[in-house]
């Protein structure tokens, strides 16, 4: 009986903590739009916006200017993504919306970059240059892949010498030629004995013309 008491305790408390988060989560949301109320709204449009959320921070030089305030799909399955924006802020017509990560497992974020133009956007203007979030697990099976395929190529490249030793390995032994092969050489070269045995003293290590 006290067993099951304290579970139905236990999952009482559980319940509580997360209906504290999702409220404070609210009111945050609900905070920041308030404080964007006087500002402007701009428009961005991306292919895909994994992870990005409605209420994320707009920053720009990691200062935050405003919040994702709605985001709606295109009738050409484009990710259309509306920023509230400070009315004070001057954004060039040329600038530039990216998606970023907060750290490598962080939250996604709308990082602003100013363009050099003269115009500056108003409020309903769209943003023109825009670039996609990068999905960490596309990125690293594009690593791996290339990885393999490098690993791959230097191992074709290790027996392209033929007869399983690398080609252009001068430390392996040259294999002893048969016999009689190369009885004329060796006596060419004044050696008169096996293969490899050094010339005697005085001897010129160079064939005789009159030979």
């Amino acid at each position: 009986m006290f067993s099951r008491s304290k579970e139905t305790l236990f999952g009482l408390v559980t319940v509580a903590v997360v209906g504290a988060l999702l409220a404070y989560n609210f009111v945050q949301r609900h905070e920041r739009r308030a404080e964007n109320g006087g500002g402007i709204t701009l428009i961005a449009q991306f292919n895909r916006t994994d992870g990005l959320r409605e209420g994320a921070a707009v920053r720009m030089a990691g200062v935050p200017v405003g919040v994702v305030a709605d985001m709606r799909l295109t009738d050409r399955y484009k990710a259309e993504v509306l920023l509230g924006v400070r009315r004070d802020l001057e954004l060039p017509d040329d600038s530039a919306a990216i998606i970023e990560t907060d750290g490598l497992f962080g939250n996604k974020y709308i990082e602003l970059q100013p363009g050099g133009s003269d115009d500056m956007l108003g409020d309903g203007d769209r943003i023109a240059y825009t670039q996609d979030a990068v999905i960490l697990e596309e990125l690293l099976t594009a690593v791996v892949a290339r990885a393999k395929a490098a690993r791959a190529a230097a191992e074709a490249g290790g027996h392209g010498g033929g007869g399983g030793t690398p080609a252009g390995d001068i430390m392996t032994p040259a294999a002893p030629a048969a016999e009689g092969e190369n009885g004329d050489a060796d006596a060419d070269a004044g050696g008169g004995g096996p293969a490899g045995t050094a010339a005697p003293p005085g001897a010129s290590p160079f064939p005789s013309l009159t030979d």
